[in-house]
């Protein structure tokens, strides 16, 4: 039975390779949901999970970068300055602090191991299977980065590209609502990754919504992303439907099945979107011109957040009692978090990574090597100051990119890149386990690297010589 779900899986994936047309992407976007599937049975794999993202991510690189051509134009979006160089330091700083320190620093330095089996305080550190498999993950990402530029420097792309986030919103939506309705235990079918599950927990007299994932966290935090990508990519989208009616829909639908993943997570994460949503809107009303497409709808979401605020604060007046049991939520996942064993024990992964990279004279454990509950401090831990500074390069460079003139469309896109950065950002620094920055992070790097445009240099007066001067004939 466990077999078919992996059959279908290859079989859809074939189709998607075979057909080279953007079927892939809807494929990579829609299987983000299934994050406890593994699509090769773990005992052929020495216990290795393989979800789909990154399989599929191997198919994209196979597709656009097999081949000669293919592969001497991803190698030169790695290597220009203006693209993809800072990653590419990133990948090479990261591979090198992998395969060295980790022998180099073998029992002098204290870190947590990935998989958690060994002391609550901390094991010595030793090269592990770890090392190899988070340090593949983070290279599919990354090589994800260079096939993807390549893939979307065509608009007809990038709009499959703003679809398929919307696929993949309705799955993680879809899977939600057969969680929230009883049909959970159903879907083991597709919980075959060798992990912890923690699929049938409450929390505060509420179940916590997991979805296909292995745990509410993760759910929480997939929908939160999702739920940004959709919000601020929204305007880019040039089909009507979708941008005024499809996605305005995913938007509300992902916001709630994110509280009810009851994650602190993804609390912490709406809360920071949040912020970054309100932080945009007055953007497109103080600072773009009268029939700017990025007004759209400025009127409609003003009321409709006027209209929500005061409906609860009728329901609060009229029948405080309904409130109690989110209230009772919030008390328990956000102010008693402090005070719970989680957060000591994640505060503690946090301080002993950090005392890695001291320990290692700032040249890091390698990825992998020790996990973290902070994306800054895993990043740095994993692959050293160097390695840090080249990721969080590439993410300023990402942030500053700017579209060719007149070109509306990649405008918006890359003002959503820079609206959609930091909740991702943010949320990273309070859960962040490892290095590896992920497939649809690494689509949306990919995005804005293939549309940036860099102002060309302006030319030079070149002194005339008497064989440079032409005498024009009289009319």
């Amino acid at each position: 039975m466990d077999l078919i779900p992996v059959i279908v899986f290859w079989g859809l994936l074939l189709v998607g390779m075979f057909s080279r047309g953007p079927f892939i992407f809807y494929l990579l976007f829609g299987s983000m949901a299934f994050g406890a599937f593994a699509v090769i049975p773990p005992e052929f794999t020495q216990g290795l999970s393989f979800t789909p993202p990154p399989i599929i991510a191997l198919a994209i690189i196979l597709i656009y970068g097999g081949g000669t051509k293919g592969l001497s134009r991803m190698l030169d979006i790695a290597l220009r300055p203006s693209q993809c160089l800072l990653l590419f330091l990133f990948w090479v700083v990261a591979i090198w602090v992998t395969l060295f320190m980790p022998r180099i620093f073998a029992g002098a330095v204290t870190i947590i191991p990935m998989k958690l089996e060994g002391s609550t305080s901390g094991d010595p550190l030793y090269p592990t299977m770890q090392n190899i498999s988070q340090l593949m993950y983070l290279t599919i990402s990354i090589v994800t980065v260079f096939a993807c530029a390549l893939a979307f420097r065509t608009a007809s792309t990038r709009q499959h590209l703003l679809a398929a986030l919307c696929v993949g919103g309705a799955v993680i939506v879809l899977t939600g609502i057969l969680d929230l309705v009883g049909l959970g235990p159903y879907l083991d079918m597709f919980r075959t990754a060798q992990y912890g599950y923690l699929t049938d927990v409450e929390i505060a007299d509420v179940k916590r919504i997991v979805g296909l994932m292995p745990e509410a966290s993760a759910y929480g935090s997939t929908a939160v992303a999702f739920l940004s990508a959709i919000y601020f990519f929204r305007r880019a989208i040039v089909s009507p439907w979708l941008r005024l009616y499809g996605a305005p829909c995913l938007i509300v639908l992902l916001a709630l099945f994110s509280l009810l993943s009851t994650s602190s997570a993804a609390y912490a994460g709406l809360g920071v979107f949040a912020c970054v949503a309100a932080a945009e809107w007055f953007w497109r009303l103080l600072m773009t011109g009268q029939g700017s497409q990025a007004r759209e709808g400025l009127v409609a979401e003003f009321w409709v957040v006027v209209l929500g605020l005061a409906a609860i604060y009728v329901l609060m007046l009229t029948y405080p009692a309904i409130f109690d049991p989110f209230l009772k939520l919030i008390d328990t996942i956000i102010f008693k978090k402090t005070a719970s064993d989680s957060f000591e024990e994640r505060s503690m992964w946090t301080a002993v990574s950090l005392q890695a990279l001291w320990d290692t004279w700032g040249l890091g454990v390698g990825v992998g090597a020790t996990r973290a509950s902070n994306g800054v401090v895993a990043v740095f831990s994993n692959s050293g100051i160097a390695g840090g500074l080249f990721y969080y390069g590439f993410m300023l460079q990402t942030f500053l990119r700017r579209a060719r003139p007149g070109a509306a469309v990649d405008a918006a896109m890359l003002n959503a890149v820079r609206f959609y950065m930091p909740p991702v950002f943010i949320t990273g620094v309070l859960a962040g386990t490892s290095a590896d920055f992920g497939i649809m992070n690494a689509c949306i790097y990919a995005m804005a690297a293939s549309i940036a445009w860099t102002a060309p240099a302006p030319a030079t007066a070149r002194p005339m010589t008497g064989r440079s001067i032409r005498h024009e004939r009289p009319a």
